[in-house]
């Protein structure tokens, strides 16, 4: 009974197909990023670019504001082309909805565990345009990784630059400038 499904299934699954392709051809490739990250595409500049900790990690050495300074050096290095303009204080409440589509926000956040070997450390960074919610974010990615006081503030930033590097190509692929 199964064998007797098989054909006219295949048969379906086939004209759907080739349906489909044509319903999608175009001069740009649908891909994964142009689907999932669409909120990119309004994207000119960045407004938020910031780095929080948690758990143990001031205690391990690592601070807010020098991890907050290598993302957005990662920033510039990265996302040629695009501007980043720090939204000072309250700026939010003035800006109006289109403005909001147009600006894009980076989060990182560190989070570790432990203060000699091994600690672990959590990674985990978000990005979207503005008009998204507060705390909603598009692009979501983690890196999770261990090691000793010594080396886990370099291998944060490692990790960090590889999230940086990820995003871009996912930002500059959903623009369908990649």
């Amino acid at each position: 009974m199964n064998t007797m499904f098989r054909f006219p299934t295949l048969f379906v699954l086939a004209i759907t197909l080739s349906a489909a392709s044509g319903a999608f051809a175009d001069e740009k490739e649908l891909n994964f990023e142009v689907i999932l990250y669409s909120s990119f595409k309004t994207i000119e500049r960045f407004r938020i670019i910031d780095v929080s900790l948690g758990g143990s990690s001031e205690k391990i050495g690592l601070k807010e504001e020098d991890l907050t300074d290598y993302l957005r050096l990662r920033f510039k290095n990265s996302f040629a082309g695009i501007e980043f303009k720090k939204l000072e204080p309250f700026e939010i409440l003035k800006i109006i909805q289109d403005e909001k589509a147009k600006s894009g926000k980076i989060h990182v956040h560190v989070w570790t565990v432990g203060d000699d070997y091994p600690i672990a450390f959590h990674i985990e960074m978000q990005a979207d345009n503005m008009s998204a919610g507060y705390a909603e974010y598009a692009y979501e990615h983690e890196i999770l990784g261990y090691g000793s006081k010594q080396n886990v503030p370099d291998s944060v930033r490692e990790s960090i630059s590889k999230l940086m590097d990820n995003l871009a190509v996912a930002f500059f692929k959903a623009r369908g400038e990649l």
